[in-house]
């Protein structure tokens, strides 16, 4: 299974592929042919495509629709026989079999890494049959969340059947990224609503990124027996400081606890103190495990209520809610 960094490195080393249907052009310059694409609404003007370079954003258009609809075998067509693929950290990926392979990876593991915005900085025509294209992909892990960019080269080939593949694709280093940015985007993951059950209990939760992009905000009801029991807030930023991520949580029973953030291994874990509504101090250590896009996996540790020493807690399962059932037409 892919972890979702290395997802999101290739998505973004395939974002050279993927412009929307509707798109501006800024003005040719004819010693370096840049230009922009970036999504506009419907109502405007489609850009004039120069001729010569057709085949390029039509194999862009081919591979939106492709990542769209989650077809990797689609997006193998779009590549040689032969073709290579190497991501941001040199990773190769060999041959169209593989990148196929490598792709029903990525939708089966995640979906929610974005594209904003593609910049072609050149299209130089090497052959008759081999064409260079150099560019920067504007893209964010989430809808919403704070942009990143990424420049790549592809290599174009012109095949026996007349069609234009990719021969070769490299991502270059991300950059732009502040630290903060940087650091809470590990945590990405945790976007979007999570539910946990447990004896009675039902826990939903919800993740989004702050509209600055600084903090990620978390919330959380706690319902007992079909009534709500208990909600509450947290805000996740980045401590510049202590260099950690750091959380601040408040319930609505007028509970507060601080967190430190650390990966070890496969495992998150957050060293927590606060004090309850009571008047308890409590600290502790929570533990979280990604197992896959739909699971979460968390437990306490060490937990210490006043002078009170609990046992760890057992592994509690957090998964995305099933969707809601479509309703049918009487």
């Amino acid at each position: 299974m892919l972890s979702p960094l290395r997802i999101t490195l290739i998505v973004l080393a395939l974002a050279c592929l993927a412009l929307h249907d509707n798109s501006s052009l800024a003005r040719l310059d004819d010693a370096t042919r840049t230009q922009t694409a970036t999504a506009v609404s419907t109502d405007e003007a489609e850009f004039a495509i120069p001729e010569n370079e057709k085949p390029f954003w039509e194999s862009a258009k081919a591979f939106l629709n492709a990542f769209t609809a989650r077809d990797a075998k689609a997006i193998g067509e779009l590549f040689t026989e032969d073709a290579e693929l190497f991501d941001e950290f040199g990773e190769r990926t060999n041959g169209r079999e593989e990148i196929v392979a490598l792709y029903e990876d990525v939708f089966a593991s995640s979906g929610t890494a974005h594209i904003e915005e593609i910049t072609i900085e050149r299209v130089r025509a090497i052959s008759e049959t081999v064409a260079l294209e150099e560019g920067i992909v504007i893209s964010s892990e989430a809808e919403g969340g704070p942009r990143h960019s990424s420049r790549y080269v592809a290599l174009h080939k012109r095949e026996a059947d007349g069609r234009w593949r990719i021969n070769t694709l490299k991502s270059y280093p991300q950059e732009g990224l502040d630290e903060r940015t940087e650091q809470l985007g590990k945590l990405s993951w945790l976007l979007g609503e999570w539910v946990n059950e447990n004896a009675g209990e039902v826990v939903r939760t919800q993740c989004r990124w702050s509209e600055d992009g600084n903090f990620l905000l978390r919330q959380f009801t706690v319902n007992v027996q079909g009534e709500q029991g208990m909600d509450g807030v947290q805000r996740l930023g980045w401590d510049p400081v202590r260099r950690q991520i750091r959380s601040w949580t408040f319930d609505s029973r007028g509970g507060f606890f601080d967190g430190y953030w650390s990966q070890n291994g496969d495992d998150w874990q957050v060293a927590i103190s606060g004090v309850t509504a009571d008047g308890q101090a409590v600290s502790g250590l929570a533990v979280y495990r990604l197992i896959d896009e739909e699971m979460i996996h968390w437990q306490y540790r060490y937990l210490t209520v006043g002078e009170e020493l609990r046992e760890d807690s057992p592994v509690i399962v957090m998964v995305r809610p099933a969707p809601a059932p479509k309703s049918t037409p009487n």
